[in-house]
């Protein structure tokens, strides 16, 4: 049990957030579907995030220059919005309301001193989210895994039954992964990501 608190604490060290705080925060989370201003407040509560006034949907944290963590919310799906006739999130009738929900969250982990695995970005997740979105994801199946053609980028794409997760991971010239990212994302915005995905990995 000790050493897998300590493996807990050194893949949260970038978001600058200890043992103890971690089994105080609070139960109340900002999740895609809530309100701008919902997901504003939680990030100013959040004991990991603790984002001001002024920092708005992203909050950047370095505790090192070697190890960085930014986390982002977005009322645009991945991709962008789209016309009618290629996606419905796209209409003049509906584009207000889009804009003030929250359609995708996003964390980014950076550190070139410890490798940033699988592994510490899930349990970053719980951290955030709490174990109700931690079991959402851990019970997702996988809808689409990819590899960038020089095996730079890989990448998986799930859909659980409350929301869609987007994990990526990138390695360094020597193979070492220093650099991860997880989405957070409305299911319904799936095969948007998917699409995205699939072009983006053909311009390669």
């Amino acid at each position: 049990m000790g050493s897998m608190k300590n493996r807990i604490a050194l893949g949260l060290l970038v978001l600058g957030v200890s043992w103890p705080s971690i089994l105080s925060a609070g139960p109340g989370y900002g999740l895609p579907g809530d309100s701008v201003n919902e997901v504003k407040t939680w990030m100013q509560g959040h004991p990991t995030l603790r984002a001001n006034s002024r920092e708005g949907l992203r909050v950047h944290r370095a505790d090192i220059p070697s190890r960085r963590f930014t986390f982002q919310a977005s009322v645009f799906p991945i991709g962008g919005f789209q016309r009618p006739e290629n996606n419905a999130v796209w209409s003049s009738a509906n584009r207000q309301r889009d804009l003030s929900t929250v359609r995708r969250e996003e964390f980014i982990l950076v550190d070139y001193d410890e490798p940033v695995t699988i592994a510490r970005l899930e349990e970053s997740l719980r951290t955030l989210y709490g174990p109700d979105t931690y079991a959402d994801y851990r019970r997702a199946p996988s809808v689409y895994n990819y590899t960038s053609e020089t095996n730079t980028i890989q990448g998986e794409v799930r859909l659980g039954n409350n929301y869609a997760y987007w994990v990526e991971v990138t390695p360094d010239i020597h193979g070492v992964i220093t650099t991860g990212r997880l989405n957070v994302i409305l299911s319904e915005d799936v095969d948007r990501l998917q699409n995205y995905l699939q072009r983006q990995l053909s311009v390669q």
